[in-house]
């Protein structure tokens, strides 16, 4: 028997997150643009992913998928890095993020792909962060 809302395990929901692309990244680098890569992690339950990384590229296309289990209460966190950068210092590299919360995952679903800025990981954070990042979510 199908299920209407999605496949479900253990309470989870399956959610197909499509990693589109990322548009206008700001340049950390005076002479060298980066290799931007997307890292993927659903909160409280462990999952994460990692896209390819793209050389060179302010305007990087993934078109990768994810199948991912949330909860009721899970969020998703995209973070864009660049490889270049990662191994440098702590938190080198980063180039911004997206948290999309549990009521947000239910609103967005099945609405075709969304372009989503990209914002600091914390509001003490000095880096500048610009950019958006382009996302689907299927059940």
């Amino acid at each position: 028997m199908s299920n209407p809302t999605g496949s479900r395990r253990n309470g989870t929901m399956k959610i197909r997150l499509t990693i589109l692309c990322a548009r206008n990244l700001a340049r950390k680098d005076l002479f060298r643009l980066p290799d931007p890569f997307a890292k993927i992690s659903v909160d409280g339950s462990g999952q994460c992913h990692s896209t390819d990384t793209c050389k060179a590229t302010l305007d990087p296309k993934w078109n990768q998928y994810y199948d991912l289990y949330i909860g009721k209460g899970d969020g998703i966190t995209i973070s864009v890095w660049n490889h270049k950068k990662i191994h440098k210092k702590q938190g080198g590299g980063f180039l911004g993020c997206v948290r999309i919360m549990s009521n947000t995952i239910q609103r967005l679903k099945d609405t075709g792909y969304q372009r989503l800025d990209l914002c600091k990981a914390s509001a003490e954070d000095q880096e500048v962060v610009r950019g958006q990042i382009v996302v689907s979510l299927l059940s």
